[in-house]
C-alpha cells in the first residue's frame, strides 16, 4: 500500500470507482476539485477561529443530549483539544440557533449558512458517487440524514510535542468531510495492513473524507471505518472543521440487498443510529467495537 493517501478529483469520470477502492483499502481519501470555493473555505475557517477564541463560559452554552455533539472542553483524556458543535447542520433553524447562541455577526451567519448548504450538497454528491461505484441504483443515500459540524481547536504548545491531541478512534457516523488546517499538520490515519500511522498531509483547498462505523455496517464490511488520531508535532495552535454525516434520522442502518450474496452473507442486523451511539457511549469504546454487538449470530 502506498504510504500516502489517495487524491481523488471529484470531476474525474472515474472518481466513483476510485472512491470505492479508496474506502475499501484505506477508509479515506483526499478530495480536490469538489466545487466549494476557496473564498468560502477561508471565511468559514475565520469563523471557526473566532468561535474557539470565545470565553469558556460562552462555549459551555453549546450543549446537546449527546455530549459528543456539543461543547467538549479540554479534559484529562484530551488535554489539548476542545470543540463546539452544530447539530443538526442540515436544518436552518439549528444553524440559526447556533449563530444566535454565539452572537455571530450578519456576515458570519451568512458564511455559516453557505458553508452548511455547500457541504451538505457535497456530501450528497459523494453518496451518489459511492452508490454508483458499488453498482447500486442511483439515489440520494443521505436524504434527511442529520449532520454535525464541529469547530475544533488543538492547543499545541512546546510542552506537549509528541503527545496526542485526539487519541486513536473511528468516527461513529457514515462520512466525515474535514477541512483541515493548511499550516499545522497532525492528523494521521492508520494503515491496518501494516499497523503504521500515515500522515494526512494537508493540501490547500481540499477536504479529507473518511468513513466511520456506520459506513462499515451499511456496506456489509466492505468499507473500512478508518482509525485515526491527531498528534502534536509543532508548537502552533491547530484548527479544523469537521462535517459528520451521521446516520438515518428515521429507519435503520441496513445493508442494501445488492451487497449481500452467498459469497458475502450479511454481517450485521439492522439497527438504529441512536441505539448505536448510546451503546458506544455506555461501553466507553471509540474504535468501532460496538459493531460486534450487532453481528449476525
Amino acid at each position: 500500500m502506498a504510504k500516502s493517501l489517495t487524491i481523488i478529483d471529484m470531476q474525474d469520470n472515474a472518481s466513483a470507482i476510485e472512491i470505492v477502492k479508496s474506502l475499501e483499502q484505506w477508509g479515506c481519501f483526499r478530495l480536490v476539485n469538489h466545487g466549494v470555493s476557496q473564498s468560502l473555505l477561508s471565511e468559514i475557517m475565520e469563523v471557526g477561529r473566532s468561535l474557539m477564541e470565545l470565553p469558556v463560559e460562552i462555549k459551555e452554552l453549546n450543549v446537546h443530549k449527546d455530549k459528543s455533539f456539543g461543547y467538549i472542553p479540554v479534559n484529562v483524556t484530551s488535554p489539548m483539544f476542545e470543540c463546539v458543535g452544530v447539530y443538526d447542520a442540515t436544518l436552518s433553524k439549528d444553524v440559526d440557533h447556533f449563530s444566535s447562541q454565539f452572537n455571530l455577526s450578519p456576515h458570519q451567519r451568512e458564511v455559516m449558512v453557505k458553508y452548511s448548504e455547500a457541504i451538505y450538497d457535497l456530501a450528497k454528491k459523494l453518496g451518489i458517487k459511492l452508490m454508483e461505484g458499488l453498482g447500486l441504483e442511483s439515489g440520494d443515500l443521505f436524504n434527511d440524514w442529520p449532520c454535525l459540524i464541529k469547530f475544533n481547536k488543538y492547543h499545541n504548545n512546546p510542552k506537549v510535542i509528541g503527545l496526542s491531541g485526539a487519541i486513536t478512534h473511528s468516527d461513529k457516523g457514515f462520512f466525515t468531510v474535514l477541512l483541515d488546517d493548511e499550516f499545522v499538520n497532525g492528523l494521521e490515519m492508520l494503515d491496518e495492513q501494516t499497523g503504521e500511522f500515515i500522515p494526512a498531509n494537508p493540501i490547500p483547498g481540499s477536504f479529507l473524507v473518511n468513513a466511520g462505523d456506520i459506513a462499515k455496517a451499511w456496506s456489509n464490511g466492505r468499507i473500512c471505518n478508518v482509525k485515526h488520531r491527531v498528534q502534536c508535532n509543532e508548537p502552533r495552535v491547530r484548527y479544523s472543521i469537521a462535517y459528520f454525516v451521521l446516520g438515518p434520522r428515521n429507519g435503520k442502518v441496513e445493508t442494501p440487498s445488492q451487497l449481500v450474496d452467498s459469497q458475502r452473507p450479511p454481517l450485521y442486523v439492522p439497527f438504529h443510529f441512536e441505539e448505536y451511539c448510546a451503546l458506544r457511549t455506555s461501553t466507553n469504546t471509540i474504535n468501532g467495537e460496538v459493531l460486534d454487538l450487532f453481528c449476525k449470530k
